[in-house]
């Protein structure tokens, strides 16, 4: 046997069989697809991850009054919130009942119907009811023509009455101009008005969700009428020359 023969034969021995490499590129190729198969529902579901968080809206932090934030639209915990239905947020409430009584205490006799209309509609209808028994009988709406009274309100204090949900107690000045036998007179009333909210759900025609369930009015005497009458109103601007009517 030459040198050739030899050689030839070694190389052959160490060359593998066409069956032996045909298998293992079917088995490079076997597992090259079960990797691309299980790419898939990985790929779906970053694609579905990726869509849920396009669909969520924008994160909004409210700061309220006392330096505590809050996401809107999420409830803290153990709250119960609902953004149809008002009486939720402090602010608003607040703002509601002043809104009330700047235009149930301010008038004259040229706008006193506008302003006591709007008022009226802010009421429940029991309570509008009473209230409208009550001008009529003693005749209160011809009384400000007879003596052309014009009323100015200045709001001074609002606080929420503890343990009364929705119920503020507001303290303000009520200037009153009228005329007698060509003399005008101008009368000074520090009072205390009580105001009781009722939630409802929102509305075309209730936007805030809330209606005056309860409103009343008492006098004040003594120091606390001093205090009243002399302090600044609570609604001007930082800015702004303090009012403090009924001077």
């Amino acid at each position: 046997m030459n040198t050739s023969t030899v050689q030839a034969d070694e190389t052959a021995a160490g060359t593998p069989k066409y069956y032996e490499m045909d298998g293992a590129l079917r088995a490079n190729a076997n597992r090259a697809w079960l990797l691309a198969f299980l790419t898939i529902p990985v790929a779906l579901v970053a694609i579905g991850f990726a869509i849920f968080v396009r669909m969520q809206p924008p994160t909004v932090i409210r700061i309220g009054p006392n330096g505590d934030a809050s996401v809107l639209g999420k409830p803290a915990k153990g709250a119960v919130s609902d953004l149809a239905t008002g009486g939720t947020d402090e602010f608003l409430d607040e703002a509601f009942v002043k809104r009330f009584l700047t235009s149930y205490l301010n008038y004259s006799p040229a706008d006193v119907d506008d302003h006591w209309a709007s008022s009226l509609n802010m009421m429940t209808r029991n309570l509008r009811a009473y209230t409208l028994k009550a001008m009529g009988d003693d005749d209160t709406r011809g009384k400000i023509d007879d003596g052309q009274i014009q009323s100015v309100f200045h709001l001074r204090e609002i606080d929420a009455v503890s343990g009364e949900p929705l119920t503020y107690l507001v303290y303000g000045v009520k200037d009153v101009h009228h005329l007698s036998n060509g003399n005008e007179t101008t009368d000074h009333f520090v009072n205390e008005y009580r105001v009781r909210l009722i939630a409802d759900k929102r509305s075309d025609v209730n936007p805030d969700g809330l209606w005056i369930a309860e409103y009343s009015e008492r006098p004040i005497d003594g120091e606390r009428r001093d205090r009243i009458l002399n302090a600044p109103d609570a609604t001007m601007d930082s800015d702004a020359v303090p009012d403090k009517g009924g001077q």
